[in-house]
């Protein structure tokens, strides 16, 4: 009898062993998260979040997580946090919204959006191996927790900015002071966005030559005004007031007010992931001027209209993102202005990406351009000093292939050196 009962005693302990292993042998592997985010400290998060996989290449990831960010109303930060399965027949997919204060230190942005990550990865990694080193804990909110939502704001959603910043530079026959001012004011409401700068340079540059020193002035300012409406989820309207001088560009004082709409294709609710903009403009617009023009101008009041679009989608293959504007002036047609801006990343396979950005602008409205016998824009001394050159076009191209192969894995932080 005594045998008989350590026999069964064995069995159990056997079966026991057996199912727990057959349940352990159940649970998928710690699966591979593939990380797109431009604005992320990648370093912080795989440091911290260690119960998945980080790989370098989507196809060998089973979760995609894709993170933006956009300036919110307070001027902190809001992140959306995409995560969705790769790989399977059934995919699913959850959008997670993180909002940063303005008084968050970068510490505590990072903090704040790495418990996002975690809280988003739970439903990808209940029924992995993951899910046995995982625990989960509560903070209680205090009197002042969940339950206060509504709050009040004594500045009624206005946020501004002041900064000031200064820089001196110099070798033996030349010295550079510059003193930069800007002030910015911002209110933004769901109905309301409200925007408002200030900017100024005082640039100092002085060059010793061989008879004589040459002081050179390249001071600027501007002051920048927007007011948009929104009237539903594709259409705005806005309008759009500035002044500003610069020497450099001849310009000794330009005002100008225009209002504009603006419609996009998709709902503004997708700006994240796509848009399709569609915006035009008319601008009165007067201006003085330093020196007499090309145009025998030395203050005018001029109108121009102009329209421009925008396209941009953000994806798991890449981004694309080509913007193109036009612009002419009433009194002549002659004079206007054609600018294209495409920008292309994309990922053609595994490793392989290609970008592809640039610009390219045909340039017929150089009105602030000063006559001959006042500069000479191919003088030496008018180099230096920055004058503006006559031109009717100007281009920018970039080109790169990036390919990328080897372990898989990207867990290791390693910050030595």
């Amino acid at each position: 009898m005594y045998r008989t009962g350590t026999a069964v005693l064995f069995l159990l302990l056997l079966f026991t062993e057996f199912a727990a292993a057959q349940g352990s042998s159940r649970l998928a592997p710690i699966p591979n998260v593939y990380l797109d985010c431009n604005s992320c400290d990648i370093t912080f998060i795989r440091t911290n979040i260690t119960f998945v996989n980080y790989v370098r290449d989507q196809e060998d990831a089973s979760i995609y997580l894709r993170i933006s960010d956009q300036r919110t109303a307070g001027g902190g930060r809001e992140f959306t946090l995409e995560f969705s399965d790769i790989g399977v027949e059934s995919p699913k997919t959850d959008t997670l919204r993180y909002v940063s204060s303005n008084n968050d230190t970068g510490d505590e942005r990072r903090r704040g959006l790495n418990r996002y990550i975690k809280i988003g990865l739970i439903p990808y990694v209940t029924n992995t191996a993951a899910v046995e080193s995982l625990d989960i804990f509560y903070e209680e909110p205090g009197e002042t927790g969940l339950d206060e939502e509504v709050v009040e704001d004594p500045w009624n959603s206005w946020v501004f900015d002041v900064n000031v910043r200064s820089n001196i530079s110099g070798e033996a026959s030349e010295f550079n002071f510059g003193l930069y001012s800007g002030f910015e004011a911002e209110r933004t409401t769901e109905t309301w966005k409200i925007r408002s700068r200030f900017h100024g340079e005082i640039r100092r540059r002085n060059v010793d030559l061989s008879d004589r020193t040459l002081n050179v002035n390249r001071d600027w300012g501007s002051f920048w005004n927007m007011a948009a409406y929104s009237l539903s989820d594709h259409l705005s309207l806005g309008l759009f007031t500035g002044a500003s001088f610069n020497r450099v560009n001849n310009i000794a004082l330009s005002t100008y007010i225009a209002p504009s709409v603006e419609y996009n294709f998709f709902p503004y609710s997708e700006f994240q992931n796509r848009r399709f903009l569609v915006q035009y403009q008319i601008t009165p617009n007067h201006r003085r001027y330093f020196n007499t023009t090309i145009f025998l101008k030395d203050s005018e009041t001029i109108m121009s209209q102009e329209i421009s679009t925008r396209l941009r989608y953000d994806q798991r293959w890449g981004r694309i993102d080509i913007r193109f504007s036009g612009r002419h002036y009433f009194h002549d047609t002659s004079i206007n202005r054609i600018e294209i801006n495409p920008t292309f990343n994309i990922r053609v396979m595994r490793g392989l990406s290609v970008s592809v950005s640039g610009r390219y602008r045909i340039i017929n409205d150089q009105l602030s351009l000063q006559l001959p016998g006042d500069v000479d824009p191919d003088d030496p001394e008018s180099i230096i000093r920055g004058v503006q050159r006559p031109t009717s076009y100007d281009y920018y191209f970039s080109f790169g292939l990036s390919y990328t192969f080897g372990s898989i894995y990207n867990n290791i932080v390693n910050p030595r050196f």
